[in-house]
């Protein structure tokens, strides 16, 4: 579902321009970050499926070089040489991220079909909820400039972009605790 729904990140087919090899391997991409996620306790998915949320605690945002090398194989399967380029963009985006205690919103996605329909604003009311209640801010990076105004409907605000090198723009948003 998660693959499905990235199909048109501008991220995503940065990483893997090719339409039939982007189709193959995102839910790789997305097996890869489960794997990472899942120990923190804060993957959430609706109960039919059709939205997807991977988010990380405070101070646990950060991937370390280690893992990286742990999933070496993983990696190297799905972006062959051009994993490279996904690590000096991942190191980009890491090193911009703010260092203040806060939740990350890593992955966000709703199948195709089903988008539109309110599922991912449960998910996201949800999380957030439990952000306000502990007095904590959210942090995200938005890939679509067409998803900050739902993002501002939650309370997120642009705060810069991020530029990739012959790649997309990034826009990191930022939201304070209610």
């Amino acid at each position: 579902m998660l693959g499905r729904s990235f199909f048109d990140d501008p991220v995503m087919m940065h990483f893997l321009p090719d339409a039939d090899v982007r189709r193959a391997k995102l839910h790789r991409v997305f097996q890869i970050l489960l794997k990472l996620g899942l120990p923190y306790g804060a993957c959430f998915m609706t109960d039919g499926c059709e939205t997807a949320a991977l988010w990380r605690p405070p101070n646990q945002w950060h991937v370390p070089f280690w893992q990286y090398i742990v999933n070496a194989p993983a990696l190297l399967g799905v972006f062959g040489t051009g994993v490279l380029n996904v690590m000096t963009t991942m190191d980009r985006v890491e090193k911009l991220h703010p260092k203040t205690p806060h939740w990350y919103l890593q992955v966000l996605g709703t199948d195709p079909p089903k988008q539109g329909k309110g599922f991912a604003s449960v998910i996201m009311r949800k999380q957030l909820a439990v952000a306000d209640a502990s007095g904590l801010p959210c942090y995200l990076e938005s890939s679509k400039s067409t998803n900050i105004p739902v993002y501002r409907a939650f309370g997120f605000e642009v705060t810069g972009e991020i530029v990739i090198p012959e790649g997309p723009t990034l826009w990191p948003m930022w939201r304070q605790p209610h």
